[in-house]
């Protein structure tokens, strides 16, 4: 094991016993990289700051497990990546949020390929959508395209919360079947795009 192994262990070690230097310095040594990772799925400088500090947040919580860890690089893009995914659910999901999304792939930054890729990826969607049976496809586009809670869901439907909740489960399972490797390769899933 090399010296800058053995030095990475005993940071774990010191930042699991609850050692706040040692913390500082494993936030010294990786926060710019973490914050370019979020920079690169956020294109936001601020939310990229923010999620950076989740990230370090999660880790001094979790410290009690950094002496298990063997690759902590490894370990560390893992929970980076849990962190910034779970922020794009929640910019995605919400249908108030559905202009993050328009403006994050839509954005001038985008390359042809890129612009291509996204326009065939909203093909997709809509045909995901399309081949959705009726009832599903009802309740999908009453919760994305008008709002509706479950709740006001399954009052226009005449169905219960729970229906409203297990269609709505099951179109998003559809839909992310439908994309296959589409979604999977952008990271995030993009299949709420369309108006």
């Amino acid at each position: 094991m090399s010296n800058t192994s053995d030095n990475e262990q005993e940071l774990l070690r010191l930042v699991a016993a609850g050692d706040e230097n040692a913390y500082r310095l494993l936030f010294d040594r990786y926060a710019d990289r973490m914050y370019m990772n979020a920079l690169h799925f956020t294109k936001s400088e601020e939310l990229a700051q923010d999620l950076t500090q989740e990230i370090f947040i999660r880790i001094w919580v979790n410290r009690l497990k950094l002496s298990t860890v063997d690759r902590f690089d490894a370990w560390l893009f893992t929970v980076a990546r849990n962190v910034i995914r779970n922020e794009l659910k929640k910019k995605i999901l919400p249908v108030e949020n559905e202009a993050f999304l328009h403006t994050y792939f839509r954005d001038n930054n985008l390359t042809p390929q890129e612009r291509i890729e996204y326009k065939e990826l909203e093909s997709s969607v809509h045909q995901a959508i399309r081949n959705l049976p009726p009832q599903m496809q009802t309740v999908f586009l009453l919760s994305r395209q008008e709002g509706l809670t479950h709740e006001e869901i399954a009052l226009r439907m005449n169905i219960s919360v729970v229906s409203s909740k297990t269609y709505m489960v099951r179109c998003l399972l559809a839909i992310r079947r439908h994309l296959g490797k589409d979604a999977v390769k952008l990271g995030i899933v993009v299949f709420f795009l369309f108006k």
